[in-house]
């Protein structure tokens, strides 16, 4: 019987993408505010240390 259900999976259905679309979009609602801040920082970080190694490298070559 297992062998059968294994041999007959084909891959996700319509269903299957739903539910985990449901799934993240629950997370993101719960998190709303805070996942919003903590990207939001993140991203700051980033691209901060990205424009100080830049300029590092940048007043290197001249």
């Amino acid at each position: 019987m297992l062998k059968q259900f294994l041999r007959e999976e084909e891959g996700q259905s319509t269903v299957e993408y739903l539910l985990i679309i449901a799934v993240v979009v629950a997370v993101v609602s719960l998190m709303g505010k805070n996942l919003q801040k903590s990207v939001g920082d993140l991203t700051t970080t980033i691209f901060s240390n990205i424009n100080k190694k830049v300029g590092g490298l940048m007043g290197g070559a001249q």
